[in-house]
């Protein structure tokens, strides 16, 4: 049954640690030393020194990969399900055009169940249900400059945006956390699983 830790506010730094503390946590409380987790994420019996290490690093907050590729396997390794997002009301503003997502994109990201996939199928869903278009987004994110004459274009606006609601450019970056706070965001709610099996069968 998927558990709960404190909820981390909307800032990177923050996360981080927020994340780090709850994944040497949950790294002890599930008895896997750091050469058994370089062996799962890794997906090898025998990690080098440097990938052993490596981890090390980003469990003790030396190291801001905890977000990036190989941090991301550890905390799925670890049975992190997801992280997700709780809204604030935000007031989208009148638009003459509607926000969508394509059934294409809709079916894409909502069968994607990696912690980022289920991070932008979320923020995807938000942007429809409270009506901003992906100009308005990447206005009110800050993604462009908007004091540059003569200003981005909408065509210019709705890519970079779409960057993020397609899952192309994580939600985990600095400017990531950005749209999803434009899009409401209060907090990130860390919710862990039972660790996933490897293939040995073992927890």
């Amino acid at each position: 049954m998927p558990t709960t830790t404190p909820a981390a506010p909307p800032d990177r730094d923050q996360l981080i640690t927020t994340l780090t503390a709850a994944a040497r946590e949950r790294a002890t409380a599930l008895g896997l030393d750091r050469v058994e987790l370089a062996r799962r994420v890794h997906d090898t019996h025998e990690p080098s020194n440097h990938q052993i290490s490596d981890l090390d690093r980003i469990l003790n907050g030396r190291r801001l990969g905890l977000l990036a590729t190989t941090g991301l396997k550890l905390l799925d390794v670890l049975g992190l399900q997801e992280l997700r997002p709780v809204w604030a009301p935000v007031d989208a503003g009148p638009s003459r055009r509607a926000a969508n997502l394509s059934a294409a994109t809709d079916l894409r990201l909502g069968t994607d169940t990696s912690i980022r996939g289920r991070l932008t199928y979320a923020a995807a869903r938000r942007a429809v249900e409270i009506g901003m278009t992906r100009e308005e987004l990447a206005r009110r994110a800050g993604l462009v400059d908007l004091n540059r004459d003569p200003p981005p274009p909408d065509h210019t606006l709705r890519a970079i945006a779409t960057r993020y609601m397609t899952g192309r450019t994580s939600l985990l970056t600095s400017n990531g956390l950005d749209v999803l706070r434009a899009l409401g965001l209060v907090e990130l709610q860390p919710v862990w699983r039972a660790p996933r099996e490897t293939r040995s069968g073992k927890a």
